[in-house]
């Protein structure tokens, strides 16, 4: 597969007015599309489909409570440095 110069003047009117030199801009694309031609003929038959190249499998854990002690939410509160209006930590104003 080639190309030829009106179709490379097309295409580089729709990639935003290339300037420079046709013939240089020519041949890169000419080879793009020969690589392209040599990558169609590749055999695949029977080659499956890669999603991932990496073979893990997320392995997840049991979420477990380590310290089964009952604290309420007043004492968690209190753990912040933050201000605490209402029973909810006051965080600072982001959208001014």
């Amino acid at each position: 597969m080639s190309i030829s110069q009106d179709e490379l003047k097309k295409i580089a009117e729709k990639l935003s007015k290339i300037p420079g030199d046709n013939d240089k801009l020519l041949g890169n694309i000419t080879d793009i599309i020969s690589y392209m031609d040599l990558l169609s003929q590749v055999d695949t038959d029977g080659v499956i489909p890669t999603v991932s190249v990496v073979d893990n499998i997320a392995s997840l854990r049991e979420d477990t409570i380590s310290n089964p002690t009952e604290v309420n939410s007043g004492e968690l509160l209190a753990c912040s440095k933050q201000k605490v209006v209402a029973n909810q930590i006051v965080l600072p104003n982001i959208m001014s």
